[in-house]
């Protein structure tokens, strides 16, 4: 399976090939195409065809949305969809003559401060009056962070309060009762499981490094003097017949034996 632009292969297969599956479903929904906040899709009968009674029969419709910009910025606060339109601006009559001369056009940016009743946090957010509009249709800035498509915050501070959210829903950590009760009851429908929420909202980068050290939990190295250690015991307890006519003592009176043992945190059934 082709994974974030890259072939993995037999002989040495790409890191991102080995994350969870869901968290390549989550990456997919990033790349679908988000809500058209600059402009707006031409009207037409059936998909990009309009029918003409002119000609009397279906024509196509030339739909071309207007390229948007988001620079880093943009994930450190919420636009709202909103970013960096670069367009031509007619020159004027009587005042200005020749070509078209090239314009940017950035958001009106302001700095407010969110509540989120799930995290008991306020936050000093940057964004954008669509930004506060959204937060109004939806009733509150979680339902807005929770309930809104992944694909539309174009933010990756929006990704990363998201899956602090789901966390903490998951987890159920509230300050108490009754405030567990509340969010359970408003935002109940917004629940996933805990391991899906670990992942959600990662950068590849991150979730590359959260695979490798999760990596590196379950399959910690063990020193080769313990190994050996362990099966030197295994034999001494178990002696085969081959060892079974040397005189071997796994006790003595001086307890040596048990002494190995503790040491290497080994059990009464140990195993090489």
């Amino acid at each position: 399976m082709v994974r974030y632009g890259r072939i993995p292969s037999w002989s040495f297969p790409h890191i991102t090939s080995r994350l969870p599956e869901h968290y390549y479903r989550h990456r997919q929904e990033l790349t679908k195409p988000s809500e058209r906040v600059h402009d707006r899709p031409v009207p037409t009968d059936f998909l990009d065809f309009k029918y003409s009674s002119e000609l009397s029969k279906p024509i196509r419709v030339p739909d071309v949305p207007i390229s948007v910009t988001y620079p880093k910025e943009a994930d450190a606060g919420l636009w709202g969809g909103e970013g960096i339109v670069k367009g031509y601006v007619k020159p004027r009559k009587y005042f200005q003559a020749g070509w078209p001369r090239p314009k940017y056009w950035f958001p009106n940016l302001k700095k407010v401060v969110m509540y989120s009743e799930i995290l008991d946090t306020h936050f000093q957010i940057i964004c954008t009056r669509r930004t506060l509009s959204l937060i109004d249709d939806y009733y509150g800035f979680d339902n807005y962070i929770l309930r809104s498509k992944v694909h539309d915050l174009k933010s990756q501070l929006g990704l990363a309060l998201r899956r602090q959210m789901l966390l903490k829903l998951a987890k159920k950590e509230f300050k108490d009762e009754n405030h567990e009760q509340q969010m359970l009851d408003k935002y109940g429908d917004c629940i996933i499981p805990l391991e899906e929420a670990e992942w959600f909202g990662l950068t590849v980068q991150q979730a590359v490094t959260r695979h490798k050290k999760l990596t590196a939990k379950d399959n910690q190295p063990i020193p080769l003097k313990y190994e050996l250690a362990r099966k030197l015991l295994y034999d001494l307890e178990h002696p085969t017949p081959e060892t079974s006519d040397q005189k071997v003592h796994t006790k003595d009176s001086s307890g040596w034996f048990d002494k190995i043992k503790s040491t290497l945190g080994l059990n009464k059934s140990s195993s090489p």
